[in-house]
């Protein structure tokens, strides 16, 4: 035989030999996975099945019903509301007999009347649950999708891509030539909207130099165009912008004026607080619901119910008992924007009160609308001037309270009082309290407990924290060290211990337990019966049990570092399926192993606090929008978590951001929620800082969202901005782990086979192996 020949191929016998053994290794061999596997699971408490069945080529088998964790006490969250691009939708153009054959009402609305975390009810929100109630009453299912934009409206419902339009939308005769509208559901004005420091605008005032801005398609730009020309120099444009942005950026300073109507004034006012109405437009246009040309059928029943349901709604102080509650058709429940009552969080709405309010407008059958209180101390105040009917924030049942005219319902939950300080101090008894200081909110019921305990322990010295923080953001200040110590109940420091792991509880008071209640006006007797009764059900009961353990007695919301590299240069049991999704989506395969391991442990059983499922932690309802349903399984899971990031990376293209920014805002964003993260941007701006850089920038704005001061302003509310602070630092470590031990195996390896081809090919391993090795040290 000849020599070079025969050297050639055990030269390429020897390559492939590494290949044949990876090979084996996935089909024969998954010893080393299920190592993983058992690893992680005894993580979690768990003991790793040993069947084999449905195993694929890699040795992995999917979860199934007989071993994924038992499911959360409470249901998945699957709301029934989609983006229109996600649902899976069809065309439809028929009468209300074609509707319900289809067996849904598809109720168009566009997002930016519903994308914030609302302080109170706008008349948007009227609006939409007095339609989803059609549907019901129809017979119907009612699925909401939410437009992009506003101008997509009318094109989608005469397409047939939907049934019935929400949105506030002002009749006129243009839009009567396209669509048919049913009778009245509310009334408004258009408004010029500038800053609350801008001069009002007179008939003879100066604009030049200044910007008028409307949204494209809106019943403003009509009358705007015609109001701009009285005003030469002042620049009119139409924008593709929503009007919702469009008025934040007269807030932010960006634009001089626009135009909307009183419902987007009045939702934007809820968290900007420099808005003016610098000029009313007189005219009072109607607003309606819109249905498809040719849709009598449809109309008759819409105007019918309209006429029944008494939409419009009194915004007057009202203080009557529950037959007046009843009369209106909703109850207004007070509280608070915290993580233990309300809050969004991954860009959904919850709380522990929150869920208890909307069982009880449920049993009632009542619309429930949340007020939310702007301090502790007026949650008292507001319940007794009529602007609220109930309030449910974790308060406690004082004698106080109780004097000023106040009412409780039955207790729901007792904790005891104890102080807070930081991990690794040392409070032995009362006396060791002497010349330490407590901090506590006047208004609190742990204010008359420090008064009691100074009594006790005339050392100890008590400072006011101001009124406008909650209970969460002294323990921060005491974690922070800006703070000593404070006085909270468990359930306080049992939320907090959720997110951080360096407040402790130092010593128990041994006061009476602070019992929570709901605090109604002492003159509604028949609203607090009403309140005893739905305490006092089975259902309630289990309810409440249940959503203890979801919102206070959840495992902890952050996870372990990793501790190493498997040996054979994976660095999951998942490589196959991140890799193969990895390229589909453009993204670093070995960055979302690390975003995987923060989500999950590599467990595919693992099931959040909040019901977000699988590797990936993918929310049902997220799942259901980017098309995938069985999330316990890995591929599925690995899927779809790569869907939903692809879907958020998009939401940053084209705002002169970096790669690899986008990517830190992209997980921050699948972590916190879209809009959280905006809110940050835009307070990063604010504070002078780089909106379009994470790190050090927008990642310091997050931290001030749990802040007041700062929350109170920004479009979604309260964020606990130190979760996702530290997930987007700690997969930002683990990922550059990854990438470092991984670049270590490919030297080793290619010096390994290096080493066996120089013993039948010399000088085989030259120059550009070495050269490919330097460009990633």
């Amino acid at each position: 035989m000849d020599f070079p020949a025969f050297r050639r191929l055990l030269c390429c016998l020897i390559i492939l030999l590494p290949v044949t053994v990876a090979c084996q290794r996935d089909t024969q061999s998954p010893s080393s996975e299920k190592n993983i596997a058992e690893q992680t699971d005894a993580a979690n408490g768990e003991t790793a099945g040993t069947s084999t069945e449905d195993t694929d080529e890699t040795g992995l088998r999917a979860a199934n019903n007989e071993d994924v964790r038992p499911e959360a006490a409470w249901p998945p969250e699957t709301s029934g509301e989609y983006p229109i691009n996600a649902y899976n939708n069809y065309v439809e153009t028929g009468d209300l007999d074609a509707i319900k054959k289809r067996g849904k009402l598809r109720i168009l609305v566009d997002i930016a009347n519903v994308d914030s975390l609302h302080r109170e009810a706008t008349q948007q929100d009227i609006e939409l649950e007095e339609t989803k109630r059609l549907a019901k009453h129809l017979g119907l299912e009612p699925v909401v999708l939410y437009a992009n934009s506003f101008d997509q409206l009318i094109p989608l419902l005469q397409e047939g891509k939907g049934d019935i339009i929400a949105n506030n939308m002002v009749v006129t005769e243009s839009r009567k030539q396209q669509v048919d509208f049913s009778i009245p559901t509310a009334k408004t004005h258009f408004i010029l909207v500038s800053r609350s420091d801008f001069k009002p605008v007179t008939a003879v005032a100066d604009l030049k130099g200044k910007t008028l801005e409307v949204t494209k398609g809106t019943a403003y730009e009509a009358l705007v165009r015609a109001y701009a020309e009285r005003y030469p120099g002042l620049e009119f444009k139409v924008s593709e912008k929503n009007y919702v942005e469009l008025v934040i950026a007269v807030a932010e300073g960006l634009l001089d004026f626009t135009v909307v109507e009183q419902q987007i004034y009045d939702l934007v006012s809820q968290f900007k607080d420099n808005l003016q109405k610098n000029y009313v437009f007189p005219e009072e246009r109607e607003m309606a619901w819109a249905m498809r040309k040719d849709s009598p059928e449809l109309a008759k029943a819409v105007n019918d119910f309209i006429r029944q349901s008494k939409l419009s709604r009194s915004i007057e102080r009202s203080v009557g008992d529950l037959d007046k509650i009843r009369e209106r058709g909703y109850i207004r429940f007070l509280t608070r924007n915290h993580p233990g009552t309300y809050f969004m969080w991954k860009g959904r709405i919850m709380g522990y009160e929150f869920e208890l309010a909307e069982a009880f407008a449920k049993e009632l059958k009542l619309r429930l609308e949340i007020v939310v209180a702007p301090t502790h101390e007026d949650l008292l105040n507001m319940l007794r001037d009529g602007k609220a009917d109930v309030a449910a924030s974790l308060i406690s049942i004082t004698e106080r309270r109780m004097s000023s005219g106040m009412a409780f319902g039955p207790p729901y939950m007792n904790e005891r009082v104890v102080v807070v300080g930081r991990d690794g101090d040392n409070i032995a008894s009362l006396e060791d309290l002497a010349g330490r200081t407590i901090f506590v909110r006047k208004s609190s019921s742990h204010y008359d407990v420090a008064m009691e305990l100074q009594k006790k322990v005339p050392g100890v010295k008590i400072e006011l924290a101001p009124e406008e923080l909650n209970i969460q953001q002294i323990i921060d200040r005491v974690a922070d060290k800006e703070y000593d110590l404070a006085i909270a109940d468990d359930i306080s420091v049992k939320l907090e211990n959720a997110w951080r792991t360096n407040i402790v509880e130092l010593i128990d008071l041994q006061q009476d337990d602070n019992t929570y209640a709901w605090m109604v006006r002492d003159s509604n007797p028949e609203l607090l019966k009403a309140i005893e009764k739905f305490f006092h059900h089975k259902s309630t009961k289990k309810l409440q049990k249940t959503l203890y353990t979801k919102y206070f007695d959840s495992p902890k919301r952050t996870r372990p570092e990793i501790n190493e590299l498997n040996a054979d240069g994976t660095i999951s049991p998942f490589d196959k399926h991140v890799k193969k999704y990895a390229e589909e989506f453009d993204f670093d395969w070995r960055l979302v192993v690390a975003q995987m391991f923060q989500e999950s442990t590599f467990n595919p059983k693992a099931k959040s606090w909040v019901g977000a499922r699988g590797l990936m932690q993918v929310m049902p309802d997220t799942g259901k929008q980017v098309g995938e349903k069985n999330l316990f399984d890995p591929e599925t899971s690995v899927r779809a978590g790569m869907k939903y990031l692809e879907w958020l990376h998009r939401k940053f293209e084209d705002k002169d951001i970096s790669p690899e920014n986008m990517m830190w805002f992209t997980l921050a964003a699948y972590n916190a929620g879209l809009g959280h993260v905006y809110d940050a941007q835009d307070l990063a701006e604010e504070k002078g800082w780089d909106r379009r850089v994470w790190f050090d920038n927008v990642e310091n704005a997050m931290l001030l969202l749990s802040e007041k001061k700062y929350y109170k302003n920004a479009r979604f509310g309260y964020a606990r901005g130190q979760e996702p602070y530290d997930y987007v630092r700690k997969i930002q470590a683990r990922y550059r782990t990854y990438v470092a031990l991984l670049e270590d195996y490919e030297r080793r390896n290619a010096d390994e086979t290096s080493g066996l081809l120089d013993l039948v090919y010399p000088g085989f391993y030259p120059a550009a192996f070495r050269s490919a090795a330097s460009l990633v040290q």
